[in-house]
């Protein structure tokens, strides 16, 4: 008998990859994953952590799961359980430093034979799942650190994760190399703490832009784009190798939180608005057409109203394609949630669609400056019409005409006319 196995997953791509990982796990002891979850056998939420509604999401949809899957084994992994260890309508328990246990506790409840072996450094190196296949359409996600040594104020992330620890390189470029000859082009290299990579063996950030080459020269990749990247990290040393480097993507998700420098510190960020603007400056130099994303956080404890206008003036100085905006979430646990003045949830909703409609328009400035110009197309949908949709090398989302056939996976050079909200649209001019 082939057991069904459900899996939900929340928060981010570190997560999706996890998911990924433990399913590959399961499904080399014959475990079966199926999209079902009320005939499911094994139902497992991969929770999140990172604010105090992720918390709370993530209590739902495990009590959730014991509701729609009565007959189900329920798993409960990740940061949120990495933190609350007693969740009671779980049959099974882990987080994220004895996530390797889940296998073995999950057939030693179904009275199948596997032996269990405690591992007391668990928490204390990378986890090597071997290669994962969780990709998204021809973008395959690979995971090359975990853990973070900030401690920033608002986040609860070092005490759920834990601290910096990397993968080997010969581990991540066997899974890519994999990947490669699979037919995946792009390839977005994450981690909790991206530019730490190696930080425990003594080094820099130096360390990511090598490892980046290593991997440019596998046969096959045509793109790297990186996850979540710390400023503070971002020396000129690395800009430098990451230009130098032709298979890296001109898009940057430049992680901000704020543009007061007052708020920056409260939140015990490593930076100020100073280091982030010439980081973005070299980064421009290095990359003239290249796009930043960011995080920001809307009502942190004690943000005044001028601090506020301070953030939402950096945002459109720095013109950002697009902003992920959150309304501040005490999180349990986090020097922020004992701050006095919390800011009034009427308060941080008015500031956070503020902010929503900046990055808005920042957003369709950026569209619109690409009109006549040509771009480079990772192809990932050929509708019924004809036309094909991917992303370009700077991250903005393309709806393109072509009259040769195309199929998933090819990379076209095409030329753009015009937009459809924040979609560019034009005509292919070449496959590459």
């Amino acid at each position: 008998m082939a057991y069904q196995v459900y899996f939900q997953t929340l928060g981010c791509k570190v997560n999706s990859y996890e998911t990924a990982a433990i399913s590959k796990l399961l499904s080399e002891k014959g475990f079966v994953e199926t999209e079902d979850y009320e005939t499911c056998d094994v139902y497992v939420i991969n929770t999140c952590a990172v604010t105090g509604e992720a918390d709370r999401k993530s209590r739902q949809m495990i009590r959730r799961a014991r509701r729609v899957a009565p007959n189900a084994i329920v798993v409960a992994m990740g940061c949120h359980t990495q933190m609350c260890r007693d969740s009671a309508d779980a049959d099974i328990v882990v987080g994220t430093d004895d996530r390797p246990s889940l296998v073995p506790l999950l057939m030693e409840k179904l009275h199948l034979k596997e032996e269990m072996q405690e591992d007391l450094d668990a928490g204390t190196r990378f986890f090597e799942y071997g290669s994962v296949p969780y990709q998204e359409n021809t973008r395959a996600i690979v995971k090359i650190e975990d853990g973070c040594n900030n401690f920033c104020t608002y986040c609860i992330i070092p005490y759920s994760r834990g601290r910096v620890r990397s993968r080997k390189r010969e581990a991540i470029l066997s899974e890519i190399s994999d990947m490669a000859k699979k037919g995946y082009r792009e390839f977005v290299v994450t981690g909790i703490h991206l530019c730490s990579f190696e930080k425990e063996l003594g080094r820099d950030s130096t360390a990511l832009g090598e490892l980046l080459l290593e991997i440019s020269r596998i046969e096959g990749v045509k793109r790297i784009r990186l996850g979540s990247l710390e400023p503070s990290c971002m020396t000129p040393q690395l800009i430098a190798m990451l230009k130098e480097n032709p298979a890296i993507c001109p898009h940057f998700h430049l992680s901000l939180q704020s543009g007061s420098d007052t708020v920056l510190k409260r939140m015990n960020r490593k930076y100020d608005t100073d280091l982030f603007r010439r980081v973005v400056k070299d980064l421009k130099e290095a990359f003239p057409t290249a796009s930043f994303t960011t995080d920001m956080i809307c009502g942190f404890p004690g943000e005044t109203d001028e601090e506020h206008s301070e953030s939402c003036a950096f945002a459109r100085e720095i013109g950002f394609t697009h902003i992920h905006v959150f309304p501040y979430s005490p999180r349990e646990g986090t020097k922020a949630c004992a701050m006095k003045e919390q800011i009034d949830g009427n308060v941080k909703s008015k500031r956070t669609a503020e902010l929503r409609k900046i990055s808005d328009q920042m957003e369709e400035e950026r569209t619109s400056g690409f009109l006549g110009k040509k771009v480079e197309v990772l192809v990932e949908e050929v509708r019924e019409d004809g036309t094909c949709e991917g992303y370009c090398r700077e991250y903005l989302r393309v709806i393109t005409k072509t009259e040769e056939p195309v199929k998933q996976g090819d990379i076209l050079m095409a030329r753009i006319d015009g937009a459809e909200g924040f979609a560019l649209t034009g005509s292919a001019v070449s496959v590459v």
